[in-house]
């Protein structure tokens, strides 16, 4: 299914998330590490420049020990302790946290241990059916080509991604750039945007 965008709704939506995001890096000091999937990174660079943060699929919570774990490479898992006083985003509370969301975790050292301070969940979008496309209906768009199919087909998965393989006549505006780079969208606001991405929660 490829989603069709929303002209007039779905880019501030896109574009108050990806600031939302952007509003949640923590601070801390610049020797902290940065534990970070591969995967996470590809699309959110901006995690680099963050101290004391996490990245990576989420595996497990104990009750008990009160702590998470987090896969942040294959075989690798960071273990993380959580306090009434960590905040989460996006999902009810932590016992919503199923395997395999991918989650940001700010924490603070205490000790030995690392203690979550903020965890936020990969968002879970929800587009409504009368604003999906289906393959067959995008593939006669772009065998007419933009201007006779009068559409902007937009990619936004990272550039990297894009420059692998993408569907004829897309463009590239990945989803971390978008506020930068709606310039990009036709100035016609009649004409049909449609998205597609590598899939979402």
């Amino acid at each position: 299914m490829i989603a069709r965008a929303l002209r007039r709704v779905a880019w501030p939506a896109l574009a108050l998330a990806a600031g939302a995001m952007a509003a949640l890096a923590p601070a801390g000091p610049a020797s902290a590490e940065v534990m970070a999937d591969k995967k996470c990174l590809k699309c959110h660079a901006e995690i680099n420049k963050m101290d004391n943060v996490v990245a990576g699929d989420f595996q497990s919570r104990s009750g008990k020990a009160k702590s998470i774990s987090v896969m942040v490479a294959p075989g690798k898992n960071i273990i993380l302790k959580f306090t009434p006083q960590t905040t989460v985003e996006n999902v009810p509370d932590l016992k919503a946290l199923k395997k395999p969301i991918p989650v940001r975790v700010s924490y603070v050292k205490q000790g030995s241990d690392l203690v979550a301070t903020a965890i936020v969940a990969k968002p879970k979008i929800k587009v409504p059916d009368s604003q999906m496309m289906e393959v067959k209906e995008l593939a006669a768009l772009v065998a007419k080509g933009p201007d006779k199919g009068g559409y902007t087909l937009v990619d936004s998965r990272p550039p990297i991604r894009f420059n692998e393989g993408n569907i004829p006549t897309s463009i590239n505006i990945p989803f971390p750039k978008m506020p930068d780079m709606m310039g990009k969208l036709p100035k016609d606001k009649s004409q049909l945007v449609i998205f597609y991405c590598q899939g979402f929660r």
